[in-house]
């Protein structure tokens, strides 16, 4: 039963079914998580339900000197014969295979008599050296979590001329506590379980239990000040940057966010964000003592930007590491981010395309983004390009996809950046073998205004064109919105040569009417 945890921030839900005596994988990889079912965990004629969460946050409580360093999964199942193996993704490089024992397990109840929800360490699991993986067998399910330790006391073991640079760091984010992001809070508190929140194993498990009652590793926290220095994971976190574009009548908005490298908030930030065009995704890891990234935007540019502005909306532009690790606090409902609006003047001299270039400051390893934005024509913001299409113009949009040489082959990205939900795409390509088929029934459903077309624009040649453009296809873009002949909506889209023949001869009929007048009135 994981009904008391509405209030956490959910970025999925699955069920899953155990059948039989055979062993078995539940993968849910786009989200960061694999259990396996050993073989003989039931009998050959049970089933049995394993309902998972996927949370981002809480109102959750890490123990003292700990982050973050997972996704906090629910787990809820009736009772089996075997342990399952729970296998989550983490965000710390283990290119050192020494860290891995600074990484833990921690586990919470499900149901708690009041917030926050304290989490506390167990023993087991591991961490294999080179892998984003680690495992642990559990036979009692609830809030599950990776944490790593952040500090330790000097004489604790690790390389000091390794950590030469990170001792000068204050290491602020490991000492305050930090509710619902990853560390904070006192190790072994209970967090006021009822014991009608429990039941004995023996009794058959309908509840989840305690997970807390087979915590081995909590104990009060010495207030002696003792000298210490990093474990090595704060420096090893590796965290994920994205950078989205809207597009708006007079700009493009760019947003660049940067959260934990993790699969569930990579699926997470992109719902989050109700139709973006979703451009550059990097990862990186923090330098100390500052532990910041910072988007530089004095760097002299190699190619022309002629015509354009790019304005960071705050100088400095940058995001602290305690802003990331804070995604996921209950009062936290989206990542940090940086907002940079992007003008294009309307003259001849504006170069069509912007290639600009920012570096990043504060990461490890040097890197750039780049802002590469093509100079909106008049033809896309005629007024016959936004008018909505239907299946009536599904012929003449698949001429010119094919005139325009778009792969039928990446139909299915195409038709995801057009609206389209995974489940309708999975469907078409169950129901059609060839790609050619696939691709046209994707496009009738977006013209039927499937799923979330809507949220992505609508049926529009304005639409397809974003559409294609976010697909690498710009070659087809361009076809489309070069096309010297008719396409309107009852063909295929406006002429908009005619348009401006139809504007000039308006405007001569206007000034003959006037001068007519004059003549009479003279």
């Amino acid at each position: 039963n994981l009904e008391g945890l509405s209030e956490s921030q959910i970025a999925g839900k699955k069920l899953f079914l155990v059948q039989g005596d055979k062993p078995q994988l539940m993968n849910w990889e786009e989200y960061g998580l694999r259990i396996s079912v050993p073989e003989d965990s039931l009998s050959a004629s049970e089933t049995v339900e394993v309902s998972v969460l996927a949370l981002v946050g809480g109102h959750f409580k890490f123990p003292e000197n700990t982050r973050l360093v997972s996704a906090v999964y629910a787990i809820s199942t009736s009772p089996l014969l075997k342990s399952l193996r729970i296998e989550m993704q983490h965000c710390i490089d283990l290119s050192d295979p020494s860290l891995s024992k600074y990484l833990k397990f921690a586990v919470a109840p499900v149901h708690t008599a009041s917030l926050p929800y304290h989490f506390s360490l167990i023993e087991g699991g591991e961490f294999p050296a080179y892998q984003r993986y680690g495992w642990i067998e559990r036979s009692k399910f609830c809030q599950l979590a990776i944490v790593g330790e952040e500090e330790e006391e000097n004489g604790g073991g690790r390389n000091e001329e390794r950590n030469g640079e990170e001792d000068g760091d204050s290491g602020d984010d490991g000492k305050e506590e930090r509710e619902g992001q990853g560390a904070g809070g006192q190790e072994g508190e209970a967090g006021g379980v009822g014991r009608s929140d429990r039941e004995e194993e023996g009794n058959g498990l309908k509840e989840p239990v305690d997970c807390t009652e087979d915590s081995e590793l909590s104990t009060s926290q010495s207030k002696t000040i003792v000298s210490t220095h990093s474990t090595g994971i704060p420096e090893a976190t590796v965290y994920a940057g994205q950078v989205f574009y809207q597009r708006e009548e007079r700009r493009d908005l760019m947003t660049f966010t940067a959260a934990r490298d993790l699969n569930l908030l990579h699926q997470y930030i992109e719902k989050k964000y109700s139709c973006p065009e979703i451009d550059q995704s990097i990862t990186f890891k923090l330098k100390s003592p500052k532990r910041r990234i910072k988007l530089k935007f004095d760097k002299e540019q190699s190619r022309p930007t002629t015509g354009w502005q790019v304005m960071p909306h705050i100088m400095p532009c940058q995001i602290e590491e305690e802003e990331i690790l804070g995604f996921g606090d209950i009062s936290t409902t989206v990542p940090p981010s940086c907002l940079v609006s992007i003008y294009a003047e309307n003259s001849p001299h504006t170069v069509p395309i912007l290639h600009y270039s920012v570096p990043l400051k504060g990461v490890q390893k040097p890197k750039e983004v780049f802002i590469n934005r093509l100079l909106r024509t008049n033809l896309l913001s005629d007024s016959g390009y936004s008018q909505a299409l239907n299946v009536c113009n599904l012929d003449a949009i698949l001429t010119y996809l094919k005139d325009g040489h778009f792969p039928s082959s990446n139909w299915q990205i195409l038709g995801l950046k057009l609206g389209l939900y995974d489940t309708t795409l999975s469907a078409i390509e169950s129901n059609y073998s060839k790609v050619e088929n696939r691709l046209k029934e994707s496009i009738v459903k977006w013209l039927q205004r499937a799923d979330g077309v809507d949220d992505k624009g609508g049926t529009s040649w304005t639409t397809l064109v974003n559409a294609l453009e976010q697909c690498d296809s710009k070659p087809t873009a361009d076809h489309i919105i070069n096309a010297p002949h008719s396409v309107g909506t009852k063909d295929v889209r406006p002429n908009p040569g005619s348009q401006n023949d139809l504007k000039k001869h308006l405007n001569d009929l206007k000034s003959f009417l006037l001068t007519s007048c004059r003549s009479k009135v003279l």
